[in-house]
């Protein structure tokens, strides 16, 4: 008795041991992630990545906005000319803090669909400033979004959207497999050699299907996994006693009530025994496919659900990255926005009757050290200037910032005021040499979607970096002129850069002027990147040819046949 009693005590000292080691390691783990948490908090992610991850994305990020952009239409999202145009990939790096797969899904996706309308916005920009001031309820939600984690390449967007389909349901075959083995055994009551034939074909017949069938859904088995983990994290998100989002946990709440089938199916599905006797019942009696096929049928059953929670998740997961984006820049202003038509009713002053832009100390996102600049744009714009005066890097810090005010609701400026827009660029392009086309064919085409894009009811910003470059000078001049007196006349507020001085001239009465400028010593080009009223009247390409080390002799000529022309309207021959 006593040796048994001993024995009790022992097994319970060592049970309780156990149980304050794991909770011990369970702090601690908790303890470090709460470090991490804070650490990257406010901090621009791509310090925490390595080399190879600040270029590179996941081949996954885009999952949920290629699944749904169809169904948005294009006049609703971010094109692929206008987002490569803009690097946004890299501007999307550098706002990405999210835990997820699922928030950084949904945050790129947010990126490429601006809102036309004030209330969504609003309530983004709302849940963003509770993350920005209320750090415990913020990591709470954190916590279980890093428990979510990321994964490297699946996207589980394709088993509740229009992208995958499974219209080969097979739960009833492998059923009636699993049936026939568990009564072939009894065959043997009635006749011995046909219930032990009948016995070892089904065993036979089911280790051959499980194998085959194994193989065929290890690749789906990732993204199952996963939908447990969302299905989780949604439901423990949901019981969080968070006012401020109360209502986003009674959504998740009313969408989760279907699918806990999911995850009851989900234990045989993707549960590995140590026992391997387990492990054969479960592959001679089909169990694994059977629960997957039961599995896979729920999940295209209540994908509409899936997809709430989806969304849900990682919208919360979004804001908090934008939150965080908004802690780690210098400074921000909530943009005001006005919708075109509704400006021109109530007379706004703060919006003429045209569509314009209005910003103070605007910046690119991805400058270490950025240059700002202030305008205000109530017609359509030529910005001319010398090569790598700032143009290229104005334009495209106006168009993001165009997007920002309209995704994320947070604009790098001290002011910004604008209508809404639906945003269009032209400004990287490069022959195709797949499709065979010429890099002019591809330009006219780039501009050509602005001109089919007008419409009256949303204005559209078209922003240009060197109307036609592909082709000749007097063909260019000719064209790009009455292409931007078009534009400008039918709801389109363009901005375009161009060495083409002529433009300014013959586009007079329809655009305003603005230039960059240099100033240039006897070794150097320096530069302020600042915008000014006007035409530029500074030339330095020839100039540059001498920094750069050009014998004199072709730095002068150079000089002495651009001024000939100058003068004399023509170019003097070689001789």
């Amino acid at each position: 008795m006593n040796d048994a009693l001993l024995f009790i005590l022992l097994a319970i000292f060592f049970v309780g041991i156990i149980v304050v080691v794991v909770n011990i390691k369970k702090k601690s783990a908790f303890k470090k992630l709460i470090s991490k948490l804070e650490g990257r908090w406010g901090k621009n992610p791509l310090l925490f990545e390595s080399k190879t991850e600040k270029f590179k994305m996941r081949s996954n990020v885009s999952g949920y906005f290629n699944n749904i952009k169809d169904s948005i239409g294009e006049s609703g999202v971010i094109d692929d000319i206008t987002w490569v145009d803009l690097e946004m990939d890299s501007v999307f790096q550098r706002l990405n803090n999210t835990l997820s797969t699922v928030g950084e899904q949904y945050f790129y996706y947010l990126l490429r669909k601006p809102v036309t309308e004030c209330q969504s916005l609003i309530e983004r920009n709302r849940v963003i400033e509770f993350f920005q001031n209320n750090q415990k309820s913020r990591l709470c939600i954190q916590v279980l979004l890093a428990k979510l984690d990321k994964l490297e390449n699946t996207d589980i967007t394709n088993y509740f959207l229009n992208g995958f389909r499974n219209s080969n349901y097979k739960g009833t075959y492998y059923k009636l497999l699993a049936a026939g083995f568990a009564i072939s055994p009894f065959l043997m009551l009635l006749n011995l050699p046909l219930g032990l034939f009948t016995t070892i074909g089904f065993f036979i017949i089911n280790m051959t299907v499980h194998n085959n069938k194994t193989y065929e859904i290890e690749s789906h088995l990732e993204a199952f996994n996963y939908i447990i983990n969302l299905i989780d994290c949604a439901d423990k998100i949901s019981n969080l006693q968070i006012n401020e989002i109360n209502l986003y946990c009674k959504n998740l709440k009313s969408s989760l009530k279907n699918l806990k089938g999911i995850v009851s199916r989900s234990f045989l599905v993707l549960y590995r025994s140590q026992d391997p006797f387990l492990e054969y019942i479960k592959v001679i009696f089909l169990g694994e496919l059977i629960a997957y096929e039961g599995m896979f049928k729920l999940i295209l059953k209540y994908r509409n659900n899936l997809l709430e929670i989806f969304e849900i998740v990682g919208l919360m997961d979004s804001l908090i990255s934008i939150a965080s984006y908004r802690e780690s820049i210098q400074y921000y202003s909530i943009p005001e926005l006005y919708d075109y038509t509704q400006s021109k009713k109530l007379n706004i002053t703060l919006i003429s009757s045209n569509p314009q832009i209005d910003f103070e100390d605007i910046y690119h996102p991805l400058l270490k050290e950025p240059v700002s600049n202030s305008l205000h744009i109530d017609k359509s714009t030529l910005v001319t200037g010398s090569n790598a005066s700032g143009k290229s890097t104005f334009l495209k810090t106006v168009a993001i910032n165009a997007i920002f005010a309209q995704t994320i609701y947070t604009c790098l400026a001290k002011k910004y005021i604008s209508n809404y827009f639906r945003i269009l660029t032209s400004m990287a392009v490069k022959d195709d040499l797949l499709s065979g086309e010429s890099y002019y064919i591809v330009e006219i085409k780039s501009v050509k979607r602005i001109i089919d894009s007008i419409n009256e009811n949303i204005p559209c910003l078209f922003i240009i970096d060197e109307v036609l470059r592909g082709t000749n000078t007097i063909e260019r001049i000719a064209a790009s002129s009455e292409i931007l007196n078009y534009l400008s006349r039918n709801n389109c507020l363009t901005i375009a850069a161009t060495h083409d001085l002529e433009l300014a001239y013959i586009l007079k009465n329809q655009f305003d002027n603005y230039h960059f400028q240099e100033y240039i010593t006897d070794s150097d080009i320096i530069f302020d990147y600042k915008i000014h009223p006007g035409i530029s009247r500074t030339r330095n390409a020839i100039k540059l040819l001498k920094i750069m080390g050009y014998k004199d002799t072709i730095v002068e000529s150079a000089e002495a046949r651009a001024k000939y022309f100058i003068e004399n309207g023509k170019w003097e021959q070689i001789k």
